[in-house]
């Protein structure tokens, strides 16, 4: 690795530190903090977020509802939304002039979603932002593999949430939500990954990514780091340039969805038949864009309403999932809407296995 690379490696994990130190790591606290019961402000849990500006509750009017969505959507992720730019930016960066990062992004099958999600991990991101993260990161030759195993590996193994949800669940729960979690990239990413033809990943690079990858003398310290500042730069904007478009569509098709399925429509399904909740259950959850960590409050909601450990497991699993908000971001990646509406799919089914798997823990620990 030579110094340009180096500075760049450098430069990734401190933007990665400051986000994790300054900010979700406080968040993911605070939200801790909500889902035990300890929050100052218990009145302001919104439908998106732990904490909304904007009540939905007393309008009537669709247009205004959705609008005011939106913006408790975006005020929920904009911080994850921005550090997600600036590390998919960075990590884009370091991939574009170090040819092993770029080999190992490139790997398929297993060990492509594996890889991808222990990128993933240490992000501490929702789908959302690790949808952006991820596509970025990969926008250049990294693997449908990878692309994924870094949303649902952000997403899904989350260290601080599942250690969360073993002091507030059934352990059948947390079981049930690791169980499957693990299936979803070991084996329906690899399986998914075969349907996207190569030609229809591979995207026309960007001219100015020439800037980057060429090789530039190492003739000063000062002139590497400012090469290094400048790489990012062109990687930031580039990326943004792409996908904020993309992300103003999502916001307003998952906006759109929490404002015809309001969280009050749990209320009316407590009395269902258990299979029928989790199936009903799975399928909301499977639609839903989340913040991260958002899913164990809604899990908590599940549980004091009376809802069973099978209900819950399938919140746990298809909230923070692939989602509208990640079809959108990703379709491109992947060749158009076919691979992320099959995931979505998957994402259900497995919300059920999720949660029948449950109830059996349940019955028998």
């Amino acid at each position: 690795m030579n110094k340009e690379n180096i500075i760049k490696l450098t430069m990734l994990i401190s933007v990665l530190v400051l986000f994790l130190a300054g900010s979700r790591f406080k968040a993911e606290e605070r939200k801790v903090e909500c889902s035990e019961g300890l929050c100052k402000l218990p009145h302001k849990h919104g439908e998106l977020n732990f904490h909304e500006r904007f009540d939905l509750e007393h309008d009537t009017n669709f247009v205004i509802k959705v609008a005011k969505s939106c913006a408790n959507f975006w005020e929920a992720n904009a911080t994850g939304m921005t550090f997600a730019l600036i590390i998919g930016g960075a990590a884009l960066s370091l991939l574009l002039s170090w040819k092993k990062l770029e080999e190992l992004l490139a790997m398929k099958g297993i060990k492509g979603a594996a890889l991808g999600s222990i990128f993933g991990m240490p992000l501490n991101m929702c789908a959302n932002c690790s949808a952006v993260t991820g596509v970025g990161l990969t926008s250049q030759g990294g693997s449908a593999e990878a692309t994924l195993g870094v949303i649902l590996g952000g997403a899904l193994l989350n260290v601080i949430g599942i250690v969360t949800m073993f002091g507030l669940f059934h352990p059948a729960v947390v079981i049930s939500r690791v169980v499957f979690s693990a299936l979803m990239i070991l084996v329906v990413v690899p399986f998914v990954s075969k349907w996207v033809k190569q030609d229809e990943t591979v995207q026309a690079k960007s001219k100015v990514f020439n800037l980057i990858s060429c090789y530039f003398p190492e003739k000063s310290l000062v002139q590497t780091i400012i090469k290094a500042l400048e790489d990012w730069l062109i990687a930031v904007g580039n990326i943004a340039y792409k996908l904020i478009p993309l992300m103003m569509l999502g916001t307003l098709l998952t906006a759109i969805f929490r404002v015809i399925f309001p969280n009050e429509v749990l209320h009316h399904i407590t009395e269902y038949n258990q299979i029928i909740i989790v199936v009903i259950i799975s399928f909301i959850g499977t639609l839903l864009s989340i913040p991260v960590l958002f899913e164990i409050l809604l899990g908590t909601v599940l549980l004091n309403l009376g809802f069973s450990n099978g209900a819950i497991a399938a919140m746990v699993f298809t909230a923070p999932s692939f989602g509208l908000f990640t079809l959108v971001l990703t379709k491109e990646k992947l060749g158009g809407v076919k691979v992320p509406l099959i995931i979505i799919a998957i994402t259900f089914i497995f919300g059920i296995g999720a949660g029948l798997l449950s109830e059996f823990l349940t019955k028998i620990m």
